[in-house]
This record gives structure tokens, sequence and C-alpha cells, in this order.
């Protein structure tokens, strides 16, 4: 089974990237990264180029997880938290969430920020 954030570790020690500690260094090359990567979808939307949108979209992904791998927080624990919030927002009732006219998700009585302080570690806190 594929685990992003697992699968993103392996690949950074394959790199002689740290994993699980705070790498400025490293982290301002992963936003480097990230910017890099959207310039590239921008392209791509412009030319219509779904494979490369698809191939920016997940490279994204991938440098994304690369940036909180080398903050040193725990980034699938932080992913879950976020699930978890995004899921309060669902209206017990009705089983579907209330949108804005403009499509923006609209939180209910129940929602719950998520909370993240806890995946940070070390310094980040």
């Amino acid at each position: 089974m594929c685990n992003i954030f697992n699968d993103q570790k392996k690949f950074m020690r394959a790199c002689d990237q740290t994993v699980g500690e705070n790498n400025p260094d490293q982290f301002k090359l992963h936003l480097k990264l990230i910017e890099e990567e959207y310039n590239e979808l921008l392209l791509a939307v412009n030319q219509q180029d779904h494979v490369e949108i698809l191939d920016a979209l997940v490279d994204i992904l991938a440098v994304t997880v690369g940036a909180i791998n080398s903050m040193g927080a725990d980034g699938e624990g932080a992913w879950k938290e976020v699930v978890r919030s995004n899921f309060s927002k669902i209206d017990h009732e009705t089983g579907k969430v209330r949108k804005r006219e403009d499509g923006k998700i609209m939180k209910t009585i129940s929602y719950s920020p998520p909370e993240l302080q806890p995946f940070l570690h070390g310094s980040m806190k």
C-alpha cells in the first residue's frame, strides 16, 4: 500500500537528506522546488497538457511532503488531523457540506479546527 509520507522519507534518505529533524537549508530547497513545480503547473495549464498538469500536481505533493519532513514535523499525523477537522464540516443531518455561492465550504456548528501543534517537533514548536 502506498503511503506518500513513508515513500518520501525513503526517497529523501536515498538523496542523503535528513528526515524527522529541522533542517532549515533543506527546507528552503523544498520551498524553491514547490515554487518551480507550481510554475510548471501554470505552464501546463496554459498549454492544456493534462499529462504535465498531473505530473506537476504529483510533484507538488512530493516536494511539499519533503518540506514537511525537512522541518521535522509529523506530516502523516498532521494530515489525519486536518482530515478530521474537514470532516467536522459535514452536516450530520444531510451528510453534505454547506457552501457559499462561490463554492467555499462553510463551517458547521460542530466544526472543530485542526490542532497541529502536537505534530511539530523540536525547535519548530
